[in-house]
Order: structure tokens, then C-alpha cells, then sequence
């Protein structure tokens, strides 16, 4: 009986440091949600990639890049490419990205709106633009050409801002003081 005893302890011993060392469930579900917390890697593209390719990367989040921000209304605005021969006055774009205004993340839709309506190639709404890739008329059943588009959108302004009328005041109203 005391040979039992002490194979039984030696048994719940090693039962006690083989759970120390082995992976439990909290482990196990530590080492998944890191696994799962991992960001997927964002596609960037540039505009005529993103015409050309925007079916592969329905419903996943891409990045646009080498664009300006035009057209901005209450609908939403578009993430334009311009030709090299583009001339003051004539808009010829290579290609535009439409961005859902909907969706839009609330601080970007409103400066788009604030600065960006119209259709030209303004140095201060240069920007990439991060989004969902959606394709309305796929939902809809339509078949044929598609219209890819950019939902949750999220603009990173490239350009820096224009100073405020009372810090350019300030800025040209700091003398050195002669002594």
C-alpha cells in the first residue's frame, strides 16, 4: 500500500509540472487573439491599379496612393489622378476612385468638403486614401462592368495647410528687439 502511495504521488507530481509547463486554455487563447489581433497587410495601389485590380480586393482595405481629392459633395468625393499633360483649366483625369461620403470618416468628409469641390488638381487636397473596397453593382446583381468603390474611407491629407490669416499676422509682426 505505501508503494502505492508514493507512485500515486509521484504520479500527481508529474501531472502538476507537466500543466505548468504545458500551454492551458488561457494560453491557448492568449497566443489565438494575438494570432487574430495580427493586421492583415493593407494593398497599396495607385489609382490605375486600383481600376484594374479593385475586384480582387472586394471587401478588403486597400490603400490609394498619388492622388487629389475632387469633386467633394454631400455624396462623397473622388480620389482623382491627373495626366502629366494637364493644363490650368482642363481637367484631364487619368482615372478617379470614388469614396463613399456616407461612410466617410466624419473629419475627412468634412474638410474634403471644405476644400476639395471642385474638379481640379488643388495642391492642398493631395492625399492617399485608405478604404473598404465595395462594389455597389455586384450587391445589386447587375452583371458586366463594374463600378468599384471606396467605403469607410479615410483621407491622409499629403499637403500641408495653409496658415491661418492671425498666424501669418503674427508670424510677419515679430521684430527683433534692438538694444
Amino acid at each position: 500500500m505505501r508503494r502505492r502511495f508514493h507512485l500515486g504521488v509521484l504520479a500527481g507530481g508529474l501531472a502538476i509540472i507537466a500543466a505548468a509547463t504545458a500551454p492551458g486554455p488561457a494560453t491557448a487563447r492568449d497566443a489565438k487573439a494575438r494570432h487574430e489581433a495580427a493586421p492583415a497587410p493593407v494593398a497599396t495601389l495607385d489609382v490605375a491599379a486600383f481600376q484594374a485590380q479593385a475586384a480582387q480586393y472586394v471587401g478588403k482595405l486597400v490603400r490609394v496612393e498619388g492622388c487629389y481629392i475632387t469633386s467633394a459633395n454631400s455624396g462623397g468625393a473622388d480620389c482623382a489622378a491627373f495626366r502629366i499633360a494637364d493644363l490650368p483649366g482642363q481637367v484631364d483625369w487619368n482615372g478617379a476612385v470614388p469614396l463613399d461620403g456616407p461612410t466617410m470618416e466624419e473629419s475627412s468628409f468634412r474638410k474634403a468638403q471644405q476644400i476639395c469641390g471642385d474638379t481640379g488638381r488643388n495642391a492642398q487636397c493631395q492625399a492617399e486614401v485608405s478604404g473598404v473596397v465595395y462594389d455597389p453593382f455586384g450587391d445589386m446583381g447587375v452583371q458586366g462592368q463594374r463600378n468599384f468603390e471606396l467605403r469607410n474611407a479615410r483621407i491622409h491629407w499629403l499637403a500641408e495647410p495653409a496658415p491661418h490669416k492671425a498666424e501669418r499676422h503674427r508670424a510677419g509682426s515679430e521684430h527683433p528687439v534692438s538694444r
